[in-house]
């Protein structure tokens, strides 16, 4: 079996069209509207394809060979078996030109064993990007810098991280992992999802992916690996109603490159890479604990009381539809430029994780003149309010225990008669209504150990009896 098995799936593989992705057999097809899309072949489909591709027989009576149907066990094999000879892995498809493993430009739409990233675009509109100048990439960044003159930013540096999701969206499939943009405002009209229209144009002439933010952990983990699946340009999640909750699969698709989830409708985990853009709009929202270093807020800041009434001059959306390839073309000016300069890095902190993304995505608009576009993520991590409670905690904790190790139940206790303890607490997740649940305290409290906050962190105790805790400064 394992010989049959191996030449349909030379077979498949010759077609350029069918790969391996983290779920299982795919195809890529044209979509109706243009642009092409991922999908998960089902049996019923390979069978016929093996039907149509390949002449199958069988011995019968008086050992005659009798044309027959694909034998079962190779149609589950391909499916489902785990041994691969001939398909290639499929990280994404690419709808410009994008970067290789060792920094080339690949301008031609080919599948690139070195990324897995599967070329669709036209080349003739995207030629003489190389070696760029400085005055290049000036022209090129005022070009798109046009694209936004319709938006109100609060700050400068909103207005370059703008510049920068732009970026993010065409270099996506060249980079194993990327931030979010959390686009934000404090009204609606404001013109978040049409700058998230404007700023996925640049990802890919499709229509994005619009989905609405999970509202749990379980529904995250089923939601993400179902969008992946099908290899979008970009995701978003539009008109938020909370902050970014940090469920765990929302951590991982923005810190991996690829993410193992549970699928929806089975029991089975699939491991989808992670190379889409993503974006959120909503009002006044942001992103919490952990993902406050995962995602830069863009605030849109309307200088009008009724924003949603106000008239517009330019049409950006238009304008990208009509000249994506000249646009996209501008991004990869402005980053070929930068490179043909030595990529000469400005002294701004650095952003663990995002290195490679701040080499094409921050550094080059910091060189062009722009603020730093990643600043609202710095002020996000610099300004944390879970790490400002937890600081507070551990003040009054100290100055009332010292480095003595105690209980939780005997912190509890010293909490009913100090109020600037209970004050602290109340900020945490530990209480229940009016009361400190104790069982929540000692979570919290074994959670955060270890975790420096002003200088001072929480350390396992000395008590060999009771499970203890003490400060340690």
């Amino acid at each position: 079996m394992h010989l049959n098995r191996a030449q349909a799936e030379n077979v498949l593989a010759d077609t350029g069209a069918y790969y391996i992705s983290g779920s299982g057999l795919v195809r890529i097809i044209e979509k109706a509207g243009g642009g092409v899309a991922v999908e998960l072949v089902n049996e019923q489909t390979l069978r016929t394809l093996l039907s149509a591709s390949i002449n199958w027989e069988r011995k019968g009576r008086d050992n005659l060979w009798l044309r027959c149907d694909p034998p079962q066990s190779i149609v589950k094999a391909l499916l489902f078996g785990q041994d691969r000879d001939h398909l290639k892995l499929l990280n994404g498809i690419a709808r410009q030109p994008y970067f290789g493993d060792d920094g080339t430009l690949i301008a031609q739409p080919v599948y690139d064993p070195g990324t897995g990233v599967y070329g669709v675009f036209d080349p003739s509109d995207y030629r003489g990007l190389e070696n760029a100048s400085r005055e290049d990439a000036e022209h090129a960044v005022n070009y798109l810098d046009h694209l936004l003159d319709e938006f109100e930013f609060e700050t400068d540096a909103d207005r370059s991280a703008a510049l920068s999701a732009i970026i993010t969206a065409v270099v996506r499939p060249s980079l194993s992992v990327a931030p979010a943009f959390n686009i934000t405002a404090t009204t609606s009209g404001s013109g978040k999802s049409y700058l998230a229209d404007v700023i996925t144009l640049f990802a890919g002439p499709d229509e994005p992916y619009r989905v609405s933010y999970p509202s749990g952990a379980d529904e995250a983990g089923k939601l993400i690996v179902t969008v992946l699946n099908e290899k979008p340009a970009a995701v978003i999640f539009d008109d938020m109603q909370t902050n970014w909750k940090p469920f765990g699969a929302i951590n991982r698709m923005l810190t991996s490159p690829t993410t193992t989830e549970r699928m929806l409708g089975t029991n089975r985990s699939a491991t989808v890479p992670t190379r889409a853009l993503f974006l959120a709009t909503g009002n006044n929202t942001e992103p919490e604990r952990d993902l406050r270093r995962r995602v830069v807020t863009i605030r849109l800041a309307p200088r009008h009381e009724t924003p949603a009434l106000r008239s517009f001059h330019g049409d950006p959306v238009a304008d990208m539809r009509n000249h994506r390839a000249m646009a996209v073309a501008c991004v990869l000016t402005i980053i070929s430029a930068f490179r043909a300069a030595g990529e000469p890095m400005a002294a701004v902190r650095p952003i663990g994780t995002y290195d490679e993304w701040s080499r094409l995505c921050r550094q080059p608009l910091i060189w062009m003149g722009l603020p730093d576009p990643a600043q609202s993520l710095i002020d996000q991590v610099s300004h944390d309010p879970d790490r400002q409670a937890l600081a507070a905690l551990l003040d009054v904790w100290f100055n009332l225990f010292g480095s003595k190790s105690v209980t939780v139940r005997q912190i509890i206790a010293k909490a009913e008669e100090n109020s600037a303890l209970m004050e602290a607490l109340e900020d945490l997740p530990v209480m229940d209504g009016r009361h400190i649940n104790r069982g929540k305290l000692g979570w919290f409290i074994s959670k955060n150990r270890g975790r420096r906050a002003d200088q001072l962190r929480i350390e396992a105790g000395d008590s060999s009896e009771r499970r203890s805790w003490k400060i340690v400064a």
